[in-house]
């Protein structure tokens, strides 16, 4: 793989950096990725070989983030999407495939709203129109363990809040469990305050914005077991995005990259190639959930999840 090109910026006073791995001759165009609230722009290295040989890639640490500045939790996702929309105008990438993950959907989404010209394909994975209460519930209780200073309790809070019940069939899931909780439990120092920031963050989010998405071809998933992002609350996104492919991965829940690395690296890929999906027997029957809602009958009572 290419050497990693580390980039640093500031937007309206605070710092950000991004990971550029240049392609010289892609398939497709650059791919970004924004990921999820504790994550940094070097957590999907297991899922990029495939996707650096068909483009360029670009990982992001929007402040908050992995090696950039903190950001109070007073400045918002659309204070987030203006850092990244700074970021595509400075590199100068032309549209790119966005690849946002849970807590980098309302950036992204925001995004294609008011700038679809930076937009080729977007990918959205674990997405919500909003956290339902049950999941608030769970961040709130992650919130409180950091404000004790509890860091096995944050750690296991963690673990409940992300991951679904034992009782749900969920690849590799001894591995990751391991893995969340030992990350989660190193948190330390400066470290609580931005988990801190980041998690009252999503807690006082008020929902993706009104309008939906057109014109720009989507992929929406997550886990079949996913608890905080449930299934039933990504078809609602994908319905408002014009066609819009929602699907679920099997055996997974909120952390599908990490328990089936392998096939949702495949999965990105094919999307932005612009290849097939239905092939994947790791994914459930491909639906179109924006197509379905405009072909229901006037008076006709919404359909369930």
């Amino acid at each position: 793989m290419p050497v990693d090109q580390v980039h640093r910026f500031a937007f309206s006073g605070f710092g950000y950096q991004c990971r550029v791995v240049e392609n010289p001759a892609p398939r497709t165009e650059p791919i970004v990725v924004i990921g999820g609230a504790f994550q940094n722009m070097y957590s999907y290295r297991r899922l990029e070989r495939p996707w650096a040989e068909a483009a360029t890639l670009v990982s992001v640490d929007l402040p908050g983030s992995g090696g950039a500045d903190a950001l109070p939790a007073s400045y918002g996702f659309d204070f987030l999407t203006d850092v990244l929309t700074d970021l595509l105008e400075r590199l100068g990438l032309g549209r790119v495939n966005l690849y946002a993950v849970s807590y980098g959907v309302p950036v992204v989404y925001r995004l294609a709203q008011e700038h679809p010209r930076h937009v080729a394909r977007l990918v959205l994975t674990g997405a919500a129109p909003i956290y339902p209460p049950e999941g608030l519930a769970s961040l709130e209780a992650m919130v409180e363990a950091l404000a004790s200073g509890d860091a096995d309790g944050y750690a296991r809070r963690s673990v409940d809040a992300l991951m679904a019940p034992a009782d749900r069939p969920v690849r590799n899931r001894a591995a990751v469990t391991r893995l969340l909780a030992r990350d989660m439990a190193a948190v330390q120092g400066n470290g609580f305050q931005r988990h801190d920031a980041s998690t009252r963050r999503v807690i006082d989010w008020q929902g993706l914005p009104a309008g939906g998405l057109t014109g720009i071809p989507t992929l929406c998933f997550t886990g079949e077991h996913d608890t905080l992002t449930r299934p039933d609350l990504g078809r609602d996104v994908a319905a408002g995005i014009e066609d819009s492919v929602f699907t679920l991965v099997r055996e997974t829940d909120h952390l599908s990259a990490l328990e089936r690395h392998r096939e949702v690296s495949e999965l990105l890929l094919r999307f932005f190639t612009d290849q097939p999906l239905d092939t994947l027997d790791f994914l459930t029957p491909l639906e179109r959930p924006s197509r379905a809602r405009r072909d229901v009958p006037v008076g006709a009572a919404p359909g369930g999840h």
